[in-house]
C-alpha cells in the first residue's frame, strides 16, 4: 500500500541523502547516528543541527528521540521543524502522544506538528487536531486568507485518513471542500502534493 503524500515526503531520498553525507564530510563530520548526535547536543555548527535531524532519521537513530524532542520549541525555525518531522519517522505512532503535547505547547511550529501527525496518521489523535483545526476551518469560511502559511493542509491530510475511525471528520473535509476554490494558489499547489483528496492537479479546482 502506497504511502500517504504527507508520509512519502517524510522519506529518505537518495539524492537528499547523499548531499547530507557530502554537506557532513565538508564539515569533517562522520555521517553516523553519533557523530550528528554530538551536533545536536552541542547544538553547533548551528548551521548543521536540521541537516542533522533529518540525518538521525535517515539513519534509524531511535536514540536521538529524546536530543529530538528537546528541540521542538528551539529558536531556530528550521531546527523545531525537523526535529518535530524527525521524531515522527522514528517513534511512528508511538510518537503520538508527545506530537499531541506539541500541538497545545508553546513555542512549537503547529504546521510541522500537523505534518507529522498527518505522516503518523494514528486515529488516537483526532480529538487533539480537531479542536485545532475547527477554529481555523471557521476562520477560513469568513475569510479563505486567513491561513496565509497554510497550516490547515496538514489537518486536511491527516483529516482524510482517519474518517474510519472517525466518520464525523468527513463532515470537516466537506466543508474545507466547500472552501478549496477560494484558497490561492500556493496553498491549493500544498494541498495536492500533500493530501490525497487534491492530488489530481496542482490547482484540482479548475
Amino acid at each position: 500500500m502506497a504511502l500517504h503524500p504527507a508520509a512519502a515526503r517524510l522519506e529518505s531520498v537518495t539524492q537528499q541523502r547523499l548531499n547530507d553525507e557530502i554537506y557532513f564530510c565538508r564539515l569533517g563530520i562522520p555521517y553516523e547516528p553519533e557523530s550528528l548526535l554530538k551536533v545536536l547536543r552541542e547544538r553547533k555548527p548551528k548551521t548543521a543541527v536540521p541537516a542533522a535531524c533529518h540525518g538521525l532519521a535517515n539513519l534509524g537513530a531511535k536514540e536521538a528521540i529524546p536530543e529530538l524532542r528537546a528541540l521542538a520549541d528551539f529558536s531556530h525555525a528550521d531546527t523545531k521543524a525537523t526535529s518535530v518531522l524527525a521524531v515522527a519517522r522514528l517513534g511512528g505512532s508511538q510518537a503520538t502522544p508527545w506530537l499531541m503535547e506539541c500541538l497545545s505547547q508553546k513555542g512549537t511550529d503547529k504546521g510541522y506538528v500537523l505534518w507529522a501527525l498527518a505522516a503518523v496518521g494514528d486515529p488516537s489523535a483526532y480529538e487533539a487536531v480537531r479542536q485545532w483545526f475547527t477554529p481555523i476551518l471557521k476562520k477560513l469560511e469568513k475569510d479563505p486568507g486567513s491561513d496565509k502559511r497554510g497550516k490547515s493542509i496538514f489537518a486536511i491530510a491527516y483529516l482524510e485518513q482517519v474518517t474510519d475511525a472517525h466518520p464525523d471528520a468527513s463532515t470537516l473535509l466537506e466543508r474545507f471542500h466547500a472552501v478549496v476554490p477560494s484558497l490561492g494558489p500556493s496553498i491549493r499547489t500544498q494541498l495536492a502534493q500533500f493530501t490525497r483528496s487534491y492530488a489530481r492537479s496542482t490547482t484540482n479546482q479548475t
